[in-house]
């Protein structure tokens, strides 16, 4: 009786298969998981949940296809080795880790990986032409997923917990948090990613753990509350110990952290509120001179002060280091054929040129994707030889978001898409060198003409920790690229460094408009998800939409 209930099973197995079940729906993701789930062998992979509605019969997902490519929809096949592990009964759920580790088990995904920038993921029926399901989704932030409200209904959103192979829910209780420093009057000090010297004040994280500000509201002097987007947790997430800057521009269309907000310049009381609505901080601010800013004398301690310099994004008891006069001086953003690093992996990569003619350990020096998290990685200080830059030469660095294969490894990525770079001092806040980019083709570099120069252009040849002097030359000068547009990922207006003619294409290549000279385009229509616009003269931009 035992064999022929086995058999049955079986059976039912197979035939859901072949009868391939066009039910399944793809769940909840998270393509950048630094402290969050861990698989078998205790590694924070990115994964990707799919739910079996009711109604839909036990399914073995062997012979089934995972892709985060439209042009490639049987990029990797699951195995049919393991039904244990590949079966997912109805009303549940079945993970898979995207790692490409295949030899890790059935359930770890062997040709890709998530892109934490945004991309396409799709799962695909036996015969590798059926679309089951699919999901475009734009830049995640940190241990934050992205998933459906409810299990396999159609809206999405981010979830402040994760609900691995379990029921989507959002819970999100109030957590400690204070408003740390304001500055509402400057004209030159600090400006924001748009180039603006806005108003702005600082909200402080003391908690172990981050804490995403999305859902908490906000209220200046008794106006109308602000509610901090549910939208880009890449901006709202706050590190643990970390800072988080609100602008009060009123350009919400700039980005989610910028509010509706005016702060007096006379002084004013700043009121946080949580998701449940409990009472977080409550700060009041003086009337301070220009460009010189109001704050509690250390992070989130009850005596405030004035601070002749602000320190937005970092600590109010920062001791200002100067730093060596080092440059970022060549980066690679796209890697397909070039140089391997330590494991033998086609890593994004950037090198640091140290001019003077004595050695620079750069141990305890920041860098970061993000110019307003500056201490978004810090180089470690354990190994002091692998981390110091040789007199006059070269030290290269992988941006792979592989922490664990070795000092020399960043915990973010860079986007050839457009991107920033920064690198600053041991304080976490004065800068050393950066750049910021709009598109560099595969295996191309972006470096400084000579080593150390004002100058940046694009390599064909690339240099990496040799001198720049060396390299081939695009015919392309980095400063001649007419397409760059900002802010990217977009909400609504999409504005462009000066008027071009483009065509938008959806992530499929289906062209969706042709642009005549723009200097600016409403996204404000379109669905969420990635785009590509590309110029008569070859230029490409991938533009994501949240």
């Amino acid at each position: 009786m035992i064999k022929n209930i086995a058999a049955l099973c079986l059976i039912t197995i197979s035939f859901m298969a072949n009868g391939q079940n066009l039910n399944l729906r793809i769940n909840e993701l998270v393509a950048n998981n630094s402290a969050g789930m861990m698989d078998d062998f205790f590694e924070t992979d990115d994964w990707v949940e799919i739910y079996n509605p009711p109604g839909s019969g036990i399914t073995n997902l062997a012979g089934y296809y995972l892709s985060d490519d439209p042009d490639s929809l049987d990029k990797w096949l699951i195995p049919n080795t393991n039904a244990g592990v590949t079966t997912v009964l109805p009303n549940n759920f079945i993970v898979f880790w995207v790692d490409n580790d295949g030899n890790q088990g059935e359930d770890h995904v062997n040709s890709f990986t998530l892109s934490a920038d945004g991309e396409m993921f799709i799962l695909t029926a036996p015969d590798a032409t059926t679309i089951i399901d699919s999901v475009t989704f734009g830049q995640q932030g940190t241990d934050v997923s992205y998933g459906r409200v409810c299990d396999g209904c159609a809206n999405w959103q981010f979830f402040n917990n994760t609900t691995f192979a379990d029921n989507n829910a959002e819970i999100q209780a109030s957590d400690l948090l204070f408003v740390n420093e304001v500055q509402a009057a400057q004209t030159n000090y600090y400006d924001d990613l748009q180039g603006e010297f806005d108003p702005w004040f600082e909200i402080y994280n003391p908690n172990t753990y981050q804490v995403n500000l999305a859902n908490y509201t906000i209220t200046v002097n008794g106006n109308a509350a602000w509610t901090v987007p549910n939208n880009n947790p890449y901006r709202t997430v706050i590190p643990p110990g970390g800072f988080m800057l609100v602008w009060c521009d009123g350009d919400i269309q700039d980005d989610t952290n910028h509010a509706p907000i005016t702060l007096g310049t006379t002084g004013g009381q700043i009121v946080i509120e949580g998701p449940d609505g409990a009472s977080v901080d409550t700060y009041n601010y003086t009337s301070v001179p220009n460009n010189q800013s109001y704050g509690r004398q250390n992070d989130g301690s009850a005596n405030s002060i004035v601070f002749t310099q602000p320190t937005p994004t970092v600590s109010n008891a920062l001791v200002f280091v100067q730093p060596q006069n080092l440059y970022i001086n060549e980066l690679m953003a796209a890697n397909q054929n070039g140089i391997l690093d330590n494991m033998d992996e086609l890593e994004d990569w950037f090198e640091i040129y140290n001019p003077n003619n004595f050695d620079v350990n750069i141990g305890g020096y920041y860098f970061s994707d993000n110019a307003e998290v500056p201490t978004k990685w810090i180089v470690p200080t354990s190994f002091a030889d692998s981390v110091t830059v040789p007199a006059n030469g070269w030290l290269l660095f992988w941006a792979d978001a592989d922490q664990e294969q070795g000092v020399l490894h960043t915990n973010f990525r860079l986007s050839n898409n457009g991107e920033y770079l920064g690198f600053y001092s041991p304080d976490g806040f004065t800068v050393v060198d950066e750049i910021a980019w709009t598109y560099i083709a595969p295996d191309t570099s972006l470096g400084r003409i000579s080593d150390g120069a004002e100058q940046w252009v694009f390599f064909s040849g690339p240099t990496p920790e040799a001198s720049n002097n060396e390299g081939t030359i695009n015919i392309q000068e980095s400063a001649t690229n007419e397409l760059f547009a900002y802010p990217n990922p977009i909400h609504d207006l999409l504005y462009l460094k000066q008027s071009t003619s483009l065509k938008i294409y959806s992530a499929t290549g289906a062209l969706l408009q042709n642009l005549v000279r723009v200097n600016q385009i409403d996204t404000s229509e379109w669905p969420v998800g990635v785009y590509i616009a590309t110029t008569d003269g070859g230029q490409t931009m991938r533009i994501i939409k949240l």
